[in-house]
């Protein structure tokens, strides 16, 4: 029998990798514990030699999808005779470096679920799984658990809480977990603040937007500035009241048919735009989309992207194959709105209506802004998506070297 200590560091929390390593010793037959620590992940595992390297290995070669790997190493350790395998309460190393998950685009089981009249969280704007959803955005302090987001405050109704614990639900440890019973709740505002009586806030919103009002659209890391795309009179005033003269404005598009609808899209800027991380793409317009010359007034290109959270996609599946101008919340120079108090005050005279919700936003983080340029990636700002996953360099830096971002 042997027993080995593995410790992991890297982008290695709200990455399912507990629910994973819980499968895999199921797998070969081991006993032991992983948790969460400050630094990263441990785990320890016990059995026959053979089946721990197995173990091992596996982990190694397969890890999940949504994990990176920085530093990994392993001592051997006296067998406990544990009888089972479990995840432990997290522990905390303030001494530790920390990376914590950038945030993901809904996933395909969610997105299923989330269109099913049948399933529980039918239309609900918050649903997320281990593999998608909010994480660095709701993340207040590491390790990564429930206690310590933004989601602390909502407590788990028996339903969610009975997938929480089950091994083999993909919400088994997903901290974000949630329904309409016991998770956020969407919310409509007018200018001044006070709550519509409409019984659908989503709808109100799509409403306002049909009328050619500007809204308010509280996403993952701060609030979005939204009017139709082809609406030349509400592009217009969005960009005087933004104070915004001709910088372009971002657009969001339903899915990739639409944005080949009003530019030409490589297959390379396909899989950016489909990309779990989902930032906004520059690729070139097509002639004659419909598109006010507003959006972008002068430039070739247009920058896209496409719905990362369950309530952008309601909101474009209802509109259709109208494009939605999907700016950053924010006056021209100002850091994006993200405190519901402070969207309140920066955004007045901007917005006609605030689509909003109760789940604090803790870390400001706008979209990503990428580009393919002779066949790769070359990106222009490196946030949502991407941040604050580390990045490896071409070259050694041979003395301690700081890297910041633009002012």
């Amino acid at each position: 029998m042997e027993r080995r200590a593995i410790s992991i560091s890297g982008i290695v929390q709200g990455v399912g990798l507990r629910p994973f390593v819980f499968g895999l010793a199921s797998e070969f037959g081991l006993h032991g514990f992983v948790k969460n620590q400050t630094g990263g992940v441990l785990i320890e595992v016990e059995g026959e030699d053979r089946s721990v390297d197995g173990f091992f290995l596996a982990l190694m070669k397969r890890p999940p999808p949504l994990a990176q790997f920085e530093e990994v190493s392993w001592t051997s350790c006296l067998p406990r005779n544990d009888t089972c395998f479990r995840i432990e309460s997290s522990s905390a190393d303030a001494a530790s470096l920390i990376f914590p998950s950038p945030d993901v685009a809904t996933c395909a089981d969610c997105l299923a679920e989330l269109f099913d009249p049948r399933d529980r969280r039918y239309r609900y704007p918050f649903l997320n799984c281990t593999n998608c959803g909010p994480r660095f955005t709701i993340i207040r302090n590491a390790p990564y658990d429930r206690e310590r987001t933004t989601m602390e405050s909502f407590v788990m109704c028996a339903e969610c809480r009975a997938e929480y614990e089950d091994p083999y639900n993909r919400r088994f440890h997903a901290e974000p977990i949630a329904c309409a019973s016991c998770g956020p709740r969407l919310e409509a505002l007018d200018a001044q603040g006070a709550r519509l009586a409409s019984a659908d806030p989503l709808e109100a919103a799509i409403a306002a937007l049909r009328q050619g009002r500007i809204i308010a659209l509280k996403g993952l890391g701060g609030y979005h500035l939204a009017c139709l795309a082809a609406d030349a009179r509400a592009v217009t005033e969005l960009r005087r009241r933004k104070q915004r003269d001709a910088k372009p404005f971002a657009l969001m598009v339903g899915d990739l048919a639409g944005a080949r609808e009003i530019a030409e899209v490589s297959t390379s800027e396909a899989a950016l735009l489909e990309s779990r991380r989902r930032p906004i793409v520059l690729v070139r317009r097509r002639p004659g989309a419909d598109v006010a010359v507003a959006v972008a007034p002068g430039s070739p290109d247009f920058g896209v992207m496409l719905p990362y959270t369950p309530l952008h996609h309601l909101l474009l599946r209802t509109l259709g194959s109208l494009p939605l101008v999907m700016t950053s919340g924010n006056r021209s120079d100002e850091p994006i709105a993200y405190e519901d108090d402070d969207a309140s005050v920066r955004l007045a005279g901007i917005a006609y209506l605030y689509l909003t919700h109760n789940r604090p936003i803790h870390m400001r983080c706008d979209d990503s802004v990428t580009r393919i340029v002779d066949g790769k990636e070359s990106p222009l700002r490196r946030s949502r998506g991407y941040a604050p996953q580390p990045m490896r360099l071409a070259v050694e830096c041979r003395r301690p070297t700081l890297a910041l971002g633009a002012s």
